[in-house]
């Protein structure tokens, strides 16, 4: 058996994103009955809950330890969590990273690509405080690998990456692009018949969803409903494709909610934009989602497969 908690739910800059003033993070911040806090996307894994491998580190990592109990120490020196896999290189997810630094040894699992853009950061010495500090294993896209942490011992969990449209990072902007940037992941516990869950929070298109079937959970991109989202609040003239994220609605029936609707299985929508109107549990775009079999993930919820 293997489960996930979602540590966060919500898209870069969190729910409220601190330097918004839009009618969700006004009432966010209004404790309005409608709406729940959200920080920012992040999902731990486990087999056997002692042993956890952390997606992504966002800026908000630390809070979502604190408020996640498995995740304490048991010990005056100790961590559950044993490895943290990187999906891209975007500061939502790697900067929590260096808030990690108390000397303590976990396994880093990042694509070449990915891993290439944090050796140009010269606050990657932070983690590198002794030999052992921070071990980086490579993603392979395509291979099953077990995840094992810094001293090579098993977690229990398995992954496959998959490549997926994306871009690259803000601060990277200008290089070459490669298929390593952004990836998906596929989790299982190594068991048969294998019963597994797919993490994929940033998708630019579904021109081939094969990556994505024959799983008991989905957790998929729900940064945006419509594709000019932020242009119809006036906050951005960009448009979710140049964010590289499909919408979940589209005219012409692109969009994820039509091409994932038959999908069997848990389909839980994650990494949603403060703007989206399906974080108002009272939305129409709530109901139509939901009609569609598809959840809406928060902060703190359990998947167990």
């Amino acid at each position: 058996m293997m489960r996930l908690t979602v540590l966060g739910s919500a898209a870069g800059g969190g729910f409220p994103q601190w330097n918004c003033g839009c009618p969700q993070c006004v009432a966010v911040r209004g404790n309005h009955a409608d709406f729940q806090g959200r920080t920012q996307d992040s999902v731990a894994v486990t087999r056997d809950g002692e042993s956890y491998v952390v997606v992504n580190a966002s800026p908000d990592v630390l809070e979502q330890i604190k408020r996640t109990r498995a995740l304490w120490p048991r010990a005056p020196r100790h961590s559950p969590i044993r490895a943290i896999v990187l999906t891209n290189g975007d500061m939502d997810h790697v900067l929590g990273l260096f808030a990690l630094r108390e000397s303590y040894p976990f396994a880093l699992y990042a694509t070449e690509a990915v891993w290439r853009g944090l050796e140009a950061n010269a606050f990657l010495r932070t983690l590198q405080r002794f030999e052992g500090h921070v071990v980086w294993r490579r993603l392979e896209i395509g291979h099953d690998m077990e995840i094992r942490d810094a001293a090579g011992e098993s977690t229990g969990v398995h992954l496959r990456a998959f490549a997926a449209p994306g871009k690259l990072p803000v601060h990277l902007m200008g290089g070459t692009p490669s298929p390593e940037d952004n990836v998906g992941l596929v989790f299982h516990d190594g068991s048969a018949p294998r019963r597994s869950a797919v993490y994929l929070t940033a998708c630019a298109h579904l021109e081939t969803r094969s990556d994505l079937e024959g799983h008991a959970a989905l957790l998929f991109d729900g940064t945006f409903y419509r594709e000019d989202e932020l242009v119809r609040l006036g906050l951005s003239q960009a448009v979710a494709k140049d964010m590289a994220h499909v919408p979940i609605t589209v005219d012409d029936g692109r969009g994820s909610l039509a091409r994932l609707s038959s999908l069997p299985g848990r389909k839980i929508y994650t990494h949603i934009n403060n703007t989206n109107p399906i974080l108002s549990k009272s939305s129409e775009e709530r109901r139509i989602v939901e009609a569609a079999g598809f959840e809406i993930a928060f902060d703190g919820m359990d998947i167990t497969l």
